[in-house]
């Protein structure tokens, strides 16, 4: 049997891992925490996941849990195809994206969701993504619709838990606290890799250790100064360490190093530290009122398409204010949702009027209530606004229902977009193109796929399926090494 060294226990080793396995290699799997940090940023996430599928039917053979008053007595789900999963990430990234993994992951999706759901990962129908019963009919919009099991938005542990659970059970080899050092080449193959205190051999490596977003020193370098002191929504212990040594031992970059996921979050939360710890929850309910910087000033449109496609770059948005901070603002046409579906335990300021909301949260009361009254006039019954800069494209209401709400947001970050070049089966890829011997790598470790912003629930399914890819490749092409 060949020797495979997985580097990462998160979402994206744990799929390489047990990949690898079931081609007929031995696995170890090196994890730079303990195992109570098992999981990586998918067990921090919402746990979706996005898939291809031709109608309800796909649907309900992955799942037949219904979160409350979702269970219809039919399902009318338009096709998300494979066509319009790749043309969404290419225009979400500007048509940077790499055609080849975009078209392999679109291809691999709903066989790889399927693929976690035999390994115990339980899914749901989620309705803070859009989907709604209308006489007795549940209505699904394109796309987006299935997360983990579990409470709230913060689902990503219950992702993990069965995936750990099913590793252990196929006989993968777990080490705990054994950060990965570098990777060994001798005569243009690896050969093994240097963690923790020593040598560990193998006839191929993946390195699926995430991006750098818990450096501070590489944030600096490639993201500016001003993300130094960022407050992290993803591990602390994603420090870049598998890219460089990968970069090292021959792999090309690939993707944008300059640009990554940033949320709105509440400033008062704590970064996460362990897995099953919930982190600064996303303030995902913008997109129901307006974001105003702490000058009273709108900087962004809010609704420009469904939030789920959008939050990822709020954070960045929020990062070219003064002092990088905003607030969010709802009337009582939207406060009730917002509270019960998108704002977790962060705590609103509440106040009778504009001016009294502008002064609780040090706001400038003419700034603030001048812009309100813009945006009311601004807005149109079909949802959008005319004559204001920026635009609200979409859900736009007018805020005059007191008293209003405000939410203190600022910038976490989740992970960045920059990485190790690689093909749709997970090498590593030099810069010339070609593989690098027995160097195999997925998920955020790599670039390609990301670059301005991306949809929700892609995050999650480049893990799984590029993670299962390189186990497999990597079993797969080590044999002949053994042979």
């Amino acid at each position: 049997m060949p020797n495979i060294v997985v580097a990462g226990a998160g979402l994206t080793g744990l799929a390489a891992a047990i990949s690898a396995r079931e081609a007929g290699a031995n696995v170890v799997l090196l994890e730079k925490g303990s195992r109570a940090d098992v999981g990586g940023n998918a067990a921090f996430s919402g746990g979706l996941f996005l898939f291809c599928y031709d109608g309800p039917d796909d649907l309900t053979s992955i799942t037949q849990d219904f979160e409350p008053g979702l269970r219809a007595g039919k399902i009318v789900a338009p096709p998300y195809t494979r066509g319009a999963y790749a043309a969404e990430l290419m225009a979400m990234s500007d048509g940077r994206a790499d055609p080849v993994l975009v078209a392999a992951l679109a291809e691999r999706s709903l066989d790889t969701v399927r693929w976690l759901a035999a390994k115990g990962v339980g899914f749901t129908f989620n309705r803070t993504l859009g989907a709604r019963v209308r006489d007795g009919v549940l209505h699904i919009p394109a796309g987006q619709i299935l997360t983990s099991t579990g409470e709230g938005m913060s689902r990503g542990f219950e992702v993990i838990k069965p995936l750990l659970r099913h590793a252990e059970r196929v006989g993968v080899e777990l080490c705990w606290s054994t950060p990965l050092i570098d990777v060994i080449r001798e005569d243009g193959r690896v050969t093994g890799v240097l963690a923790g205190d020593g040598v560990v051999p193998a006839d191929a490596v993946v390195i699926a250790s995430g991006g750098f977003q818990a450096s501070r020193e590489l944030r600096r370098r490639h993201l500016g100064p001003e993300w130094e002191n960022v407050k992290l929504r993803g591990t602390r212990l994603s420090t870049g360490d598998g890219m460089l040594a990968a970069l090292r031992a021959g792999a090309g970059e690939a993707g944008t190093w300059s640009s990554c996921h940033s949320a709105a979050v509440d400033p008062t939360m704590p970064a996460p530290e362990r897995s099953e710890a919930s982190p600064p929850f996303p303030l995902h309910g913008f997109w129901l009122g307006v974001l105003v910087n702490r000058d009273g000033e709108r900087f962004v449109d809010e609704g420009p398409g469904p939030w789920v496609k959008n939050y990822s770059k709020m954070g960045k948005a929020i990062m070219r204010q003064p002092g990088r901070e905003a607030y969010e603002i709802f009337d009582q046409r939207t406060a009730a949702r917002v509270a019960d579906e998108f704002a977790g335990a962060a705590v609103p300021v509440a106040a009778p009027t504009l001016t009294e909301l502008a002064e609780r949260i040090g706001v400038r009361a003419e700034a603030l209530v001048g812009t309100i009254e813009e945006f009311n006039r601004a807005c149109r019954d079909e949802g959008s606004t005319t004559g204001i800069t920026p635009a609200k494209s979409h859900w736009a209401t007018p805020l005059d229902r007191p008293p209003f709400v405000a939410y203190h947001a600022t910038a976490g970050l989740t992970f960045t977009f920059g990485g190790v070049r690689i093909d749709p089966d997970g090498r590593a890829l030099a810069s010339d193109g070609k593989p690098v011997p027995g160097l195999y790598a997925a998920g955020e470790a790599t670039g390609g796929l990301f670059y301005g912003d991306y949809p929700g629930g892609a995050a999650l399914m480049r893990a799984a399926v590029f993670g299962r890819a390189a186990g497999r490749t990597a079993a797969t092409e080590a044999l002949p090494q053994r042979g």
